[in-house]
């Protein structure tokens, strides 16, 4: 009979947790992100926590911070582009050589 307990109870928290998650699963779709000339620009970003920008081009990746943004906004000039390069706005990083990050925006040209 402690085993049934045990088990229903088992099954139970197998429905609740995940139920209980899905309100707060992230959107499957970047904010919107824009690119013109040399700047690039996002919108809809967190504002209660650190952004970073990163560049990814032929040469590699690169990054740096940007802070924090009281309205969700922010637009960053850039380099001349030495052929496609993905812009992210990102959040910190973490990991070997801070290589892990959560992106929040992203656009390519």
């Amino acid at each position: 009979m402690l085993r049934r307990i045990a088990l229903a109870a088992l099954v139970c928290l197998a429905i609740a947790v995940p139920a209980a998650q899905a309100g707060s699963r992230k959107p499957t779709s970047d904010p919107p992100c824009t690119v013109s000339g040399n700047v690039v620009s996002a919108t809809g970003l967190p504002t209660d926590q650190v952004i970073n920008f990163m560049v990814t081009d032929p040469s590699g990746t690169t990054g740096w911070v940007l802070g924090f943004t009281n309205d969700g906004n922010w637009s960053v000039n850039v380099p001349t582009r030495n052929g496609p390069t993905t812009y992210q706005f990102v959040s910190r990083t973490w990991g070997p050589n801070g290589s892990k990050y959560t992106v929040f925006s992203s656009c390519s040209a």
